[in-house]
């Protein structure tokens, strides 16, 4: 998955359906998106670490 790609924001739209609770405030420099942090506050930003890390885990196992 690239960052800023069409499946990366899939992603992160997903990750905000499931996560309403939490504060969803993204970082405005993109350039953070590449070195993860992708949320302001730093809890939000370890959840969907843990997300994406099964993303990636499922996509491994299962289209591969």
């Amino acid at each position: 998955m690239t960052i800023g790609s069409k499946e990366h924001y899939e992603i992160l739209s997903n990750f905000e359906k499931n996560f309403k609770e939490m504060r969803l405030d993204r970082e405005k420099n993109i350039d953070l998106w590449k070195i993860g942090q992708v949320y302001e506050n730093g809890e939000t930003n370890k959840m969907y670490q843990a997300f994406i890390m099964g993303y990636s885990f499922g996509r491994a196992k299962y289209l591969n």
